[in-house]
């Protein structure tokens, strides 16, 4: 499938407005959904995409009285293309400041894939403002480093590792090759020819000067983690709720990637395995996903209104 370009094609209409939100001195796009209020749903998407693959989701977590965020991180969708390197930390910060610019006084943030790992990331900076964490297809980032070398080595797991090189894939990425190979590697049989049917966005996106290298570095910053980042979640517990929605067709990660995530858990932790999804969870299993997080949520404030 070929991409239209221009930002008319990834910032698409629905029930929502596009914002572009200036913090830390680089300009992000969101898509906010539901009721203005200063609590709010934050939502990270996954390599190669960008908020799009929300667009299942936000409609009926915003429908049950929700503010609902969906943030394109640093160097995708039509947030800033930066060239310089992306480090972990900094993407987590990224996602505080535009928290705090939105003036949100308090949220959960759910991510996935590399949205996942600055989930992760976020909870270990431990901001004042963050109530839970949902990471979707994404282990822990240190979880997964003693494992790397044991775990089974299918297709999806090699492909990862290979856009993880410095060296990257940014041609094919941006002609659209790898990103089918992502979804043949990484989603459901089931999903793949949906998901490439429906791809058009991510496409666009990735057609954009410098796009592939910028999206590339996110991945390499969550695959790799810098010295400050595993230092800060080496020394750091996550202090909030979390819950772990696993796609049991996932072929980016298997359940031992997921083995040593309540290792770095020090409060209520809960897991949600899609058996007939992959990686791109919100797009492969939407129902499912809403369903999931909602319960998450519901559960959040009735634990609230007892405290």
């Amino acid at each position: 499938m070929r991409a239209a370009g221009g930002a008319a094609a990834i910032e698409l209409p629905g029930p929502w407005t596009h914002r572009h939100i200036t913090a830390g001195g680089a300009s992000f796009h969101v898509a906010d959904a539901g009721t203005a209020m200063d609590y709010a749903l934050v939502l990270l998407h996954a390599f190669p995409e960008h908020w799009w693959s929300w667009r299942d989701i936000i409609p009926p977590l915003a429908g049950t009285g929700r503010r609902v965020v969906a943030m394109d991180i640093r160097g995708c969708g039509t947030s800033d293309l930066s060239r310089g390197a992306s480090d972990l930390v900094q993407l987590a910060q990224d996602v505080i400041g535009v928290v705090r610019a939105l003036g949100i006084s308090s949220f959960s943030v759910a991510g996935a894939g590399v949205g996942g790992a600055i989930a992760w990331m976020i909870g270990a900076l431990a901001p004042s403002e963050l109530r839970s964490l949902i990471a979707l297809g994404a282990p822990h980032p240190l979880g997964v480093q003693p494992v790397i070398g044991h775990a089974p080595w299918s297709g999806g797991r090699l492909l990862q590792g290979r856009l993880a090189l410095p060296t990257g894939r940014t041609r094919a990425l941006r002609d659209g090759r790898m990103l089918d190979a992502v979804y043949r590697s990484w989603a459901s049989p089931s999903s793949r020819e949906r998901l490439d049917s429906q791809s058009g966005p991510f496409r666009a996106a990735l057609a954009r000067p410098f796009a592939p290298h910028t999206a590339l570095r996110a991945l390499r910053a969550a695959r790799h983690p810098s010295r400050e980042a595993r230092r800060i979640l080496r020394s750091t517990t996550i202090a909030v709720p979390v819950l772990s929605i696993q796609g049991g067709d996932d072929g980016a990660w298997s359940p031992i990637d997921h083995a040593h995530d309540t290792t770095f858990v020090d409060a209520p932790h809960s897991c949600v395995v899609i058996r007939e999804s992959g990686h791109f969870l919100p797009e492969e299993a939407p129902s499912q996903v809403a369903r999931a997080l909602t319960a998450h949520l519901d559960d959040l404030a009735d634990t609230s209104d007892r405290d």
